[in-house]
């Protein structure tokens, strides 16, 4: 067993890659095609690092299999790689260098590889359990990505305006639908009810099983459509895969009603599912009344900038603020304290960006759009001083406690099994687990 260690590679390089993209955002009159960088570095920078990281906690937390010191320094070296190749792909797209994109795509799948091998291994030297289709979501969306990398790699190289709409809506469909769709859907399916605090639906796991056909079929279809270039299949394939996220998210409706939304990491989560589903309405009319892949294209930044700033960077900042108090709190003191930090100016934070954003779809003059941007990368990147206010405030109620553990760790055997295990008949138990968790 892993004794306690800090983890700065996990719980920074995300907040590394979110400012950057607001310096991209604020200085794009020096950066050419800022509007691909600050997207790449949400999807590809901030939101893949998260999920290559929390996927494998979420994987170790459900099959109550703790990571060894060993394991921990292995993936230590994967967040290394996925970081170092996505940087190599911002360079190589600035400079013009194909092969420096290369580089960096091979680095990412590499890292994305190793982390499938890594969860295999782990469900074959665990006990079966309850969540085993959680972490089959997370292998299937490793899987996903080197597909879609490639096919980011042959735009870099150059097309014709024909195939750079199909290998875009490919591209995207695969990265997003795929890498990070499957990713969200499956740690929803335990986050959800956790965040809510309160029970899981009873047949959660039921429909989150049935799902993964419509899906898997959905976004196969959406590939070979946009590969063979008819633009009606892979509109068909869409709607495919939403009517197997539609039926995977009908059990997140029974724990809101339950409990209701009430804090701010729900809300953004809410919020950003919402702005995913209107992304992919977008992409949907896009295919339908384009009369070429060319026109298709036209489309794509407006599709990249709702899914980046409504869906991406949202449901992360949702996540990690219920994560954050929940891994470093040591005692309801400390978590309390934390999480009313994590929820300063609530309200503000998650009515401005959205309202800004809904704001900038309408047609209106160039410098009212870029002033409502900028408004909504502002209002997001206020989560890093509320973040770090939230840390001292937990360092001072933890010292004041007379616990000196280190502050960012991985959480005890006990606790990792836990912190994310949904259960039919939790609610009676529920006040009796720490900071409102789902109780196993």
């Amino acid at each position: 067993m892993s004794k306690p260690r800090t983890r700065r590679l996990r719980d920074f390089v995300a907040l590394f890659w979110m400012l950057c993209a607001v310096f991209v955002v604020f200085g794009r009159s020096i950066f050419p095609g800022y509007e691909w960088l600050a997207i790449h570095m949400i999807l590809l920078g901030a939101v893949s690092h998260s999920v290559l990281v929390w996927s494998e906690y979420f994987a170790h937390t459900l099959l109550k299999s703790p990571p060894t010191q060993r394991e921990n320094k292995w993936q230590d070296a994967r967040i290394l790689a996925f970081a170092a190749g996505a940087l190599a792909v911002f360079i190589g797209y600035l400079a013009k260098i194909w092969i420096c994109v290369l580089v960096g795509a091979v680095l990412v799948v590499i890292a994305v590889i190793w982390h499938v091998v890594h969860l295999e291994r782990k469900i074959r030297t665990s006990l079966p359990g309850r969540f085993l289709i959680v972490v089959r979501y997370y292998e299937i969306s490793g899987i996903l990505l080197p597909i879609g990398a490639t096919f980011g790699a042959l735009l870099a190289w150059g097309v014709s305006d024909e195939w750079r709409g199909r290998l875009l809506i490919a591209h995207i469909s695969v990265n997003l639908l795929g890498w990070v769709g499957f990713t969200v859907i499956g740690t929803l399916i335990t986050l959800w009810p956790t965040l809510l605090r309160t029970r899981m639906h009873d047949s959660a796991q039921k429909w989150a099983k049935q799902a993964l056909a419509p899906l898997c079929c959905g976004l196969f279809v959406i590939v070979c459509g946009a590969l063979s270039g008819y633009r009606l299949i892979t509109a068909m394939g869409l709607v495919v895969y939403l009517v197997g996220l539609l039926w995977w998210g009908r059990s997140l409706i029974s724990p809101m009603r339950a409990k209701g939304i009430r804090e701010y990491a729900p809300a953004a989560v809410a919020c950003a599912a919402l702005w995913a589903l209107l992304g992919l309405g977008v992409v949907g009319w896009a295919l339908v009344t384009s009369p070429s892949w060319g026109d298709v294209t036209q489309y794509l930044p407006f599709i990249g900038v709702l899914f980046a700033a409504g869906f991406g960077i949202q449901i992360l900042i949702g996540a990690l603020s219920y994560l954050i108090p929940s891994l470093i709190g040591q005692g309801p003191a400390t978590v309390r304290a934390v999480q009313a930090r994590m929820n300063f100016a609530a309200t503000f934070r998650l009515v401005t960006p959205n309202v800004a954003l809904l704001l900038w779809i309408f047609p209106t003059e160039d410098g009212v759009r870029a002033a409502l941007m900028a408004l909504t990368v502002l209002v997001y990147a206020a989560f890093i001083p509320v973040m770090m206010s939230a840390i001292f405030t937990g360092l001072r109620v933890r010292r004041e406690s007379g616990e000196n553990r280190a502050f960012f760790v991985d959480p005890d055997p006990h606790r990792r099994q836990n912190l994310l295990q949904g259960n039919k008949s939790s609610v009676g138990s529920g006040s009796k687990e720490r900071h409102g968790q789902v109780a196993k």
